[in-house]
């Protein structure tokens, strides 16, 4: 079965977080929890309003996990590597720490809200 590409407003949005993330955090980005694993970004599903057909603001909820265990040392990892993608000027309008379990491990994180606006041409 041939891989399907998707070119849509909301996946190609996805598609340039995803390589915004890796290029300013030198993350590994992914979209799929599956594919989970400490010291990554995960972008999840996002909300969005449409101002019309061709034009939306999208909010996705964004974890950077961070290795165990949760104490000092990860959350300040997480937080510089948090401030390097505020200071790119990416519309990350909240954050909050988190944990995440992964197969019995608790993972230290934190969840963003990055806004963003997609449109086709």
């Amino acid at each position: 079965m041939a891989v399907q590409t998707f070119t849509d407003l909301f996946n190609t949005a996805i598609n340039n977080l995803s390589t915004f993330l890796g290029t300013v955090t030198g993350l590994r980005v992914v979209t799929d929890p599956r594919n989970l694993q400490p010291n990554c970004a995960l972008i999840q599903a996002p909300s969005f309003t449409a101002w019309n057909h061709n034009i939306v603001d999208l909010s996705f909820p964004v974890t950077i996990v961070g290795v165990g265990p949760g104490n000092e040392d990860a959350l300040r990892t997480i937080l510089n590597t948090v401030s390097l993608v505020l200071g790119k000027n990416v519309a990350v309008t909240d954050g909050r720490p988190v944990t995440l379990d992964l197969g019995g491990t608790v993972a230290p994180a934190y969840e963003l809200t990055v806004k963003m606006q997609a449109q086709t041409a």
